[in-house]
């Protein structure tokens, strides 16, 4: 089998060649103009945008509704004002479908896209002065996802993915009770159509995770990345999701930016031994960083084929 039909098997929970890794070119994935830029501007919805650090993403530095008081005044942008562009449609003409996976991508889903409407501790705040505004203001942000995820569906994508951070380097940044409530929810409205069409959900977020990976699962997403190494309980997560949803990612990037390559291939070995188990594992660094030696890289690249073998 090629390389995608490797990695649907594995994350599938089929049966796979090799444990599948992260640097495997097996997605084409694409995101409507709009939606990000790496630059200073301002959003669709308001948000002014700053880059701080070189080749860093900007950070939210104006806030267009830091009350939900101003809820009924605040205007949602629509999913057809982002731009499906000539070099977008080239693109995915281009793809081989029988090599690779296309993907679309939304920066900012629906945690990380409320708190940078609001600032974090207005958001936060609001979950609990304001619960009937932030079920609404919520949903509205799952209705322009979905609008979205829609338009990839149209345009034949295997998938989606996003960016939506829910953790601290120790715990969730709203407690899981409050996740289930406010958050879950929206998410099974987002991945509705996604789902029913028997495409993937692909589910970034960096941090402490390991209390919801379950809930993840049981709304039907595909595949969770990172998963932090330091961050998470590994095996709670895989107990948690085997037979259900896929983990990718994992490795310490701590021990691949400042360890030996021996320390590299004990940490893929450890690692391996605790997500291999089950199927639904994909191999990789859990951030991606600049600055990582190329001796560590192949160490890591290396040990995995070598222990990834299915």
């Amino acid at each position: 089998m090629n390389l995608k039909e490797n990695y649907l098997e594995a994350v599938r929970f089929g049966r796979p060649d090799h444990v599948p890794l992260s640097n495997e070119p097996v997605f084409h994935t694409f995101e409507f103009e709009g939606n990000f830029r790496m630059d200073d501007w301002t959003d669709l919805w308001g948000v002014r945008w700053e880059v701080g650090l070189k080749d860093t993403v900007p950070f939210p530095k104006g806030y267009p509704l830091r009350s939900l008081d101003r809820l009924s005044d605040f205007k949602f942008p629509s999913p057809g004002e982002l731009v499906f562009t000539e070099g977008m449609k080239e693109g995915l003409r281009a793809v081989d479908h029988g090599e690779r996976l296309v993907v679309g991508h939304l920066m900012y889903l629906l945690f990380e896209r409320a708190w940078a409407i609001m600032g974090m501790d207005s958001f936060l705040a609001a979950l609990i002065t304001h619960p009937h505004e932030s079920h609404a203001f919520l949903h509205g942000m799952a209705d322009f996802a979905r609008g979205v995820f829609d338009r990839y569906l149209e345009l034949g994508a295997d998938g989606v993915t996003f960016s939506e951070d829910l953790g601290s380097q120790r715990a969730l940044m709203i407690s899981p009770a409050m996740f289930r409530e406010f958050i879950l929810p929206e998410y099974v409205f987002c991945f509705e159509h996604v789902l029913r069409e028997k495409k993937m959900v692909l589910f970034h977020s960096c941090g402490c995770i390991d209390a919801i990976a379950g809930d993840l699962a049981s709304i039907g997403v595909t595949v969770l990345n990172p998963i932090q190494a330091r961050a998470n309980d590994l095996a709670k997560v895989k107990r948690d999701t085997v037979g259900r949803m896929a983990l990718n990612g994992a490795i310490d990037t701590a021990v691949l930016a400042q360890g030996t390559p021996q320390d590299v291939r004990a940490e893929v070995i450890r690692v391996m031994e605790i997500l291999k188990p089950g199927g639904g594992y994909v191999c990789g660094p859990d951030q991606s960083i600049p600055g990582i030696p190329p001796e560590n890289l192949d160490a890591l690249w290396e040990t995995a084929r070598e222990v990834g073998r299915c």
